[in-house]
């Protein structure tokens, strides 16, 4: 098991980090190459931008091995340290619809963000299946 409370001595620190369609409950996902990233990449912010979880999957066959936990281990540990993490659910994880507006876990869960970069400029961020 990898060590989540802190981030390695060389991980790389960044203000904002964006990561989407993961969709942990599939077969064939790159769970490996997540965990490592997560663990050599710090934040400020972490937005998950919709499919994290594939429920549309899940609901069809459980499928979660135990590399899934390291994951919402590392996020989670990631909240406890301070990392603003903000989820946006989108179509395959829309069960977590129901719980906009809410914190769990130190995880804010929203419809809809708006993102200031470093040089001011704003952007709006969400999952793609609100088009």
């Amino acid at each position: 098991m990898m060590e989540t409370d802190t981030p390695p001595r060389n991980a790389k620190r960044v203000r904002s980090l964006f990561i989407s369609d993961t969709h942990l409950g599939m077969q064939r996902i790159r769970v490996h190459q997540l965990i490592e990233f997560l663990q050599y990449h710090d934040a400020e912010t972490i937005y998950l931008v919709g499919d994290i979880v594939d429920g549309w999957r899940l609901q069809k066959t459980w499928r979660w091995p135990p590399e899934y936990n390291l994951v919402v281990e590392f996020i989670l540990a990631k909240a406890a340290a301070g990392t603003r993490i903000v989820y946006l659910p989108g179509n395959h994880d829309e069960l977590l619809r129901e719980y906009l507006g809410t914190y769990f876990g130190g995880i804010e869960f929203v419809d809809r963000a708006v993102h200031t970069t470093a040089k001011g400029k704003t952007y709006l961020v969400i999952h793609g299946d609100q088009f």
